[in-house]
């Protein structure tokens, strides 16, 4: 009964609150966003110029306070650009991946706060960096599917927006470089965050431009935390006995990965049916554009379902406990009713929110069930 009480004590202080006060954060970003390009003009986003004439030459000086007044905006775009909501998921996934696996800093054996906190600043920055590298390369589907995005409306300018994500992805790897440097792991974090960087860009400049892989590379992507949580080597300092082993490691984690992957694809799916028609006129080829958005529809619907009906497995199996089945059978069944009922009135937007909902529902049956 400790146990079930510490669980659910972790959960609502580490996951709960930081969830809060990102979305707060993001929707206080998009406001602020929204108010400063409005009035753009006053904060000099088009900065008014003196031409100064010197005798058949004229110059132009840009007036010093309006270049400082289009930093800020052009900042805060730049941080909603890098969708700190989904930085802030992904950190938790990497705390709740060694928290299942019994491995973080409080226990014995576990990770040390130094790697882990790398290890979540290399996620953020490879987030961000891929995120903004993809709304710089999809400029042309977003001037018809998300006019009010910063690179569109013009709050940040494609060479300032380039520079950031280079910066960022060297940033991505240092990090992974500085962490097998500082621990003895056999370079794990450095060729983890290498082959991440990797795929993040030939998922924006190849992969997403084929129907259905491109969504299956999606969810893959956001199983990655647990991924590293799966091969980095913990229990090493305490004593080679205490180390898991890979097939218990996989055991532990396999349902969230699987969750994870499963509830993603479906999500990007819904997405794509929600973007069709700008799709079609920028000439992006989705999943549903090729296969009709019926099937596709669908095919998320199954996805959904198969979820939902292998949710015993990890009890079957001795992974778990019954908790953690009639945790996710109370949360996820009307979860997975609403999906398929907004699904089939066309509300794609509320179905994804919907689906977001049933991954947090599984990852908090499989928090408090540990």
């Amino acid at each position: 009964m400790n146990r079930l009480e510490s669980s659910i004590t972790f959960f609502d202080t580490v996951v709960v609150k930081a969830l809060r006060f990102v979305v707060a954060l993001d929707h206080a970003l998009g406001r602020i966003q929204k108010m400063l390009h409005a009035n753009r003009k006053l904060l000099g986003f088009r900065p008014q110029v003196h031409k100064i004439a010197f005798g058949k030459k004229r110059h132009t000086a840009n007036i010093e306070n309006q270049k400082e007044s289009y930093i800020l905006p052009m900042l805060l775009a730049l941080v909603k650009m890098s969708r700190p909501v989904n930085i802030v998921i992904a950190m938790v996934t990497l705390v709740i991946g060694y928290y299942l696996l019994s491995a973080l800093p409080t226990t014995t054996g576990g990770i040390e706060w130094f790697p882990l906190v790398l290890q979540a600043l290399g996620f953020a920055f490879a987030i961000a960096f891929a995120n903004i590298q993809n709304d710089i390369w999809d400029l042309d589907s977003d001037r018809l599917n998300r006019p009010e995005r910063p690179l569109v409306s013009g709050t940040v300018s494609v060479a300032a927006a380039r520079r950031a994500w280079i910066i960022l992805l060297v940033l991505t790897i240092a990090v992974g470089l500085v962490d097998s440097l500082m621990t003895k792991t056999n370079g794990t974090a450095c060729i983890f965050f290498v082959l991440l960087s990797a795929l993040l860009v030939a998922y924006n400049k190849w992969l997403k431009h084929i129907p259905l892989l491109k969504n299956m590379t999606v969810a893959f992507l956001c199983a990655t935390p647990l991924i590293l949580c799966l091969f980095y080597p913990t229990g090493l300092k305490a004593s080679i006995e205490s180390t898991l082993g890979i097939s218990n490691k996989i055991g532990l984690l396999y349902p969230a990965m699987l969750f994870a992957f499963l509830l993603t694809t479906a999500r990007e799916i819904y997405k794509d049916l929600e973007d069709e028609t700008g799709d079609l006129k920028a000439g992006i080829m989705t999943f549903p554009l090729i296969a009709g958005a019926p099937t596709a529809r669908r095919l998320a619907g199954l996805i959904c379902l198969f979820t939902w009906a292998i949710l015993p497995l990890p009890v079957a199996q001795g992974y778990y406990p019954m908790l953690f089945l009639i945790i996710t059978g109370i949360a996820f069944t009307p979860a997975v009713i609403a999906i398929l009922v907004f699904a089939n009135k066309r509300n794609y937007r509320r179905a994804q929110k919907l689906v977001k909902v049933a991954m947090f529902a599984g990852l908090i049956a499989l928090v408090v069930s540990c």
